[in-house]
C-alpha cells in the first residue's frame, strides 16, 4: 500500500488486494504459454464460427439475460398504480443490489418501459430451448439487479448446471465479503461466512464470475458506489474493504484452483466504465490482475441509461488518454501472449482492451427482464430492441424469434464493429492504436 493524490486532492490509501499472491511471471519475455497456461479470454468464441450450424441454421451461441427474484418481480407486476410500481421499482428492484453505483445503466425512472416482468422460471424455458435448439454455448447475467441476492439462487444454478454450458455472471454485491450479509440470506442453508459463500458457489464448475474492479484507490472507489440515483439509498459502508475481501476468496477459490489444474481462471475482473477519474489506473488494473492469471475487460460506457450520460461526456482529453491506455494494454496482451500479432493485424484491436472481440452483435441476444429482446446491452433504444412483443416471445420460443432478430440476419463475423460505442471505435481509433502497438 501507498499513499496517492487522487484527482480530488483528497490523500487517501491505494489498496492492492491480491499483494498475497504472487505473480505468475518472472520476467517480460514469460507468457502463459511458456508457463503451460490457458490464455483464453472472456469474448474468444470465434472457433465457433466454423463449427457446423445446426438444421442448416445459424447458432445463437451466446444468450444473455436479465431477471429478477420471483418475489420482486411478481411484487411489480401486482402493483396497480405508477405510484406503486415506482414504490416496488426503487425500493426492492434497485433495493435488491445495496450499492447505487454511479453511471449504473439501470438507474431510469422508465427501466421497464411499460412493460411487467418475466420471472426466473419463465426465462429459464427460454434457455432451455436455446441451449437444446440453437446450440447455446454461452449464457451472461446482466442484472438490473444482483444474481446472487436471491434466495431461489441454488435452485437457479442446480437448473442450469444440467444443461452443460458456460454461465457468466457480472457481479459487485458486498455479499462476497460480508459475513452478515451471508448469515441473513443463507444462514438458514449452513453458509454463516462470506468463504463458505464463495467456496459453495465454485463447486458449480460451470460457473464464472465477472466482477467489477475500476480503481486501487479507497476514497474514489467508496465514492464511485454512491450517489447514481437519488431515491436510492447508498452504501455507506467502506466498500474498498468489502471488495478487498471478496477479491481474496474469489482468487483462492475461482483462480488458484483453476491455474494448478492448468486450467483458466473462473475470475474475471471487468473495468467498465472507464471515464476520466478512473483511466489514469486502467493500465496499472489491467497488467496488475493479468500477471495473477486474471483476465481482465476493460473498457469505456456504453450508451444505456446513466452511462449513456458518461458516454456523452468524454472529450479530448479523455479520448487521448483513452487511445494511450489501450496501446499500452494490447502490448501487454501481446507480451504476455493473450493475443497474437497476427490476429491484431487480421481483426484489429478490440472494444475490450487487450482481448480478442465480444461478437455479441452476431451471434447472440439479451432477453430483458421484460421479455424484450435486445441486440445488446450497449444502448436501450428502440433502434437494439427486436420487433417481437414479449407475449410473442413466450407464445413461439426463443428459436422463432432468433430467427426474426437482427443479429440472426447479421452475417456471423468478427469484429462487425461495435455499435454500442460508435464515436469511440471509429476506424481513426482503431487505426491509430494499431500503428502505436509494439509488437
Amino acid at each position: 500500500m501507498y499513499i496517492t493524490t487522487i484527482k480530488r486532492r483528497i490523500l487517501t490509501m491505494k489498496i492492492y488486494p491480491l499483494n498475497q499472491f504472487p505473480v505468475l511471471f518472472n520476467n517480460n519475455h514469460e507468457t502463459f504459454q511458456s508457463l503451460g497456461l490457458p490464455c483464453t479470454t472472456p469474448n474468444m468464441e470465434g472457433h465457433t464460427l466454423t463449427e457446423e450450424e445446426l438444421k442448416g441454421e445459424r447458432k445463437l451461441i451466446s444468450l444473455e439475460f436479465n431477471w429478477l427474484p420471483t418475489e420482486v418481480a411478481l411484487a411489480y407486476n401486482a402493483a396497480e398504480t405508477e405510484k406503486e410500481k415506482y414504490k416496488v421499482l426503487v425500493e426492492r428492484v434497485y433495493g435488491n443490489c445495496k450499492l447505487n453505483c454511479k453511471g449504473c445503466y439501470a438507474k431510469q425512472d422508465d427501466l421497464f418501459k411499460g412493460h411487467n416482468l418475466l420471472t426466473p422460471a419463465q426465462i429459464l424455458e427460454l434457455i432451455k430451448e436455446s441451449v437444446e435448439k440453437l446450440g447455446t454455448k454461452t449464457l451472461k447475467y446482466l442484472g438490473p439487479s444482483e444474481f446472487f441476492r436471491d434466495k431461489e439462487v441454488f435452485d437457479h444454478l442446480d437448473a442450469i448446471e444440467k444443461l452443460n454450458v458456460t454461465l457468466n455472471v457480472f457481479v459487485k454485491d458486498p455479499l462476497f465479503g460480508d459475513d452478515a450479509a451471508v448469515e441473513e440470506l443463507f444462514g438458514h442453508l449452513g453458509l454463516h461466512t462470506a468463504e463458505q459463500f464463495v467456496e459453495k458457489l465454485s463447486s458449480y464448475k460451470f460457473l464464472r464470475l465477472i466482477y467489477n474492479f475500476r480503481s486501487f484507490d479507497s476514497e474514489l472507489t467508496n465514492d464511485l458506489v454512491r450517489g447514481g440515483y437519488k431515491g436510492k439509498a447508498d452504501y455507506n459502508e467502506d466498500y474498498k474493504t468489502v471488495q478487498t475481501r471478496s477479491l481474496q476468496l474469489l482468487y483462492k477459490h475461482f483462480t488458484l484452483p483453476e491455474l494448478e489444474a492448468h486450467c483458466e481462471s473462473r475470475l474475471v475482473i471487468v473495468n467498465t466504465p472507464i471515464v476520466q477519474d478512473t483511466i489514469n489506473e486502467a493500465l496499472e488494473i489491467f497488467q496488475y490482475f493479468i500477471d495473477r492469471g486474471v483476465p481482465v475487460c476493460s473498457t469505456t460506457s456504453m450508451q444505456s441509461g446513466c452511462g449513456g450520460k458518461l458516454y456523452n461526456e468524454l472529450d479530448n482529453d479523455f479520448m487521448g488518454k483513452f487511445s494511450r491506455f489501450y496501446i499500452q494494454a494490447n502490448t501487454h496482451a501481446i507480451k504476455r501472449g493473450l493475443i497474437t500479432q497476427k490476429y491484431l493485424e487480421k481483426y484489429g484491436p478490440s472494444p475490450y482492451a487487450g482481448t480478442t472481440h465480444c461478437m455479441q452483435l452476431s451471434n447472440g441476444l439479451l432477453i430483458r427482464e421484460t421479455g424484450q429482446l435486445m441486440r445488446c446491452p450497449g444502448a436501450d433504444n428502440k433502434e437494439w430492441r427486436d420487433d417481437i412483443t414479449p407475449e410473442e416471445l413466450l407464445n413461439n420460443g426463443i428459436e422463432w424469434a432468433w430467427k426474426k432478430s437482427i443479429n440472426f440476419n447479421q452475417k456471423g463475423s468478427i469484429n462487425i464493429g461495435c455499435l454500442a460505442k460508435p464515436r469511440v471505435f471509429t476506424p481513426e481509433f482503431i487505426q491509430l492504436v494499431k500503428d502505436k502497438i509494439e509488437f
